[in-house]
């Protein structure tokens, strides 16, 4: 009876195996970390289960900045000429080449999914692309050398951070068109938007700072010190914490989105940029581009608990994670 009962489970076991196989379900579907290989022309996957690299995509020209679609099926990637490689997460293939303007470094998607957002950076504009049918709907002029984008939440505009400029520009969806300029600080390289849409947060690499924007105001509230050089900046799913890459200081700055202050600085590799935090805010993952492993940070414990090799011809740059 024992021994019927043990080849009854596993019976159950491989079919449910093979039934997830059979539907395309698998049986755990872990968040993904997709990391862009600016020297190497391609992507790297990362299980973030298990911190290993489970894929390559290759043909992705100079990749930088990368979005996650609304649904996650889908991401976004910026880089070198004049398209964005838009790559399947269930195939880890490209599905389509985005005409956009020249050299596209960085992509945002809409709450709602259904807008493209790519920022031109020789071109000085934004490109505004429907994700139904990869069409151009307009394509404003914003500041000098725009390297950031991120849609606003609950208001139908999107925010471009201007390097040469040391602003962000105000694009409203209502007329494709820019309707405020915030000044920032010297050299803004990156943005993020808190979940309910109020805050934005852009790194400043001349002064070392964060500003921190009221989108209702669009207005500088607060300025935080940081290390130096920063870079990439990445928010908690909560909206508590903002993680800060600085790449002048191999470190990587958390504030407390509450006070606007940082609670806590966490050493990593050399030359630190892009930053990503899993949908469970449990870990960081940490592009350098001194390095050849991108660094993996318990947020808890806020230090780096694994490095994920990637290669010394690789290049690491942006970085982003998805459901999967």
């Amino acid at each position: 009876m024992i021994a019927t009962r043990a080849m009854a489970a596993r019976l159950a076991t491989v079919a449910a195996l093979i039934w997830g196989v059979a539907t395309g379900c698998a049986t755990t579907r872990n968040p993904v970390a997709y990391v862009a290989g600016l020297d190497s022309d391609s992507l790297a996957v990362v299980d973030t289960a298990t911190d290993r690299v489970v894929a390559r995509i290759t043909d992705v020209p100079q990749p930088w900045g990368i979005a996650v679609s609304a649904d996650g099926r889908t991401i976004y990637v910026g880089g070198k000429g004049r398209t964005v490689s838009a790559v399947g997460t269930d195939s880890h293939t490209i599905l389509d080449r985005i005409a956009a303007g020249r050299v596209p470094q960085a992509v945002g998607v809409s709450a709602d999914g259904r807008a493209l957002f790519v920022v031109n950076a020789m071109d000085h504009s934004l490109s505004v692309i429907s994700t139904a049918s990869r069409l151009l709907l307009a394509q404003p002029k914003v500041g000098a050398l725009p390297v950031a984008v991120a849609a606003i939440r609950n208001r139908p505009a999107v925010y471009v951070v201007n390097y040469f400029s040391g602003t962000v520009s105000v694009v409203s969806m209502a007329g494709y068109r820019v309707v405020e300029t915030i000044p920032v600080g010297m050299f803004p390289a990156d943005i993020a938007v808190s979940p309910d849409g109020r805050q934005a947060y852009v790194t400043n690499q001349g002064p070392g700072t964060v500003s921190v924007i009221d989108t209702t105001r669009d207005a500088v509230v607060a300025t935080i010190d940081v290390g130096t050089n920063p870079g990439g900046i990445a928010l908690s799913p909560d909206g508590e914490w903002a993680y800060v890459a600085n790449a002048g200081s191999d470190s990587v700055s958390v504030i407390s989105t509450g006070t606007d202050h940082v609670v806590a600085t966490i050493a990593v590799g050399r030359m630190p940029w892009g930053v990503a935090v899993t949908p469970n805010g449990r870990k960081l993952y940490v592009t350098h581009q001194g390095g050849e492993a991108m660094a993996v940070i318990d947020a808890t414990a806020r230090k780096v608990i694994n490095w994920v090799p990637l290669g010394p011809a690789f290049g690491m740059s942006g970085v982003a994670v998805a459901p999967r």
